[in-house]
């Protein structure tokens, strides 16, 4: 269970990091993001900033794998010739 907890505070934090910028990307406004991915905009909000909420590790890779994260919640590396 402390590794599953362990994960979803890595997840968090990488997603406080990454989120912003990642919906920001995809030109989605906090509305519409929350309404594609099935969150209310606080909750996505909280998130963002770095706030502890009580979401799920599931939901939280749910989230990032929606806004093109990795499951870790951090960006892809970019394809060779891409860079």
């Amino acid at each position: 269970m402390d590794e599953i907890e362990e994960r979803r505070h890595v997840v968090l934090r990488n997603l406080a990091a990454h989120a912003g910028p990642a919906r920001g990307r995809l030109c989605l406004s906090l509305d519409n993001a929350a309404c594609l991915a099935r969150l209310s905009p606080e909750v996505i909000t909280a998130i963002e900033n770095g706030s502890s909420c009580a979401i799920s590790l599931a939901v939280l890779i749910r989230l990032a794998l929606f806004l093109g994260l990795t499951e870790l919640g951090v960006p892809r590396p970019r394809p060779p010739g891409m860079e």
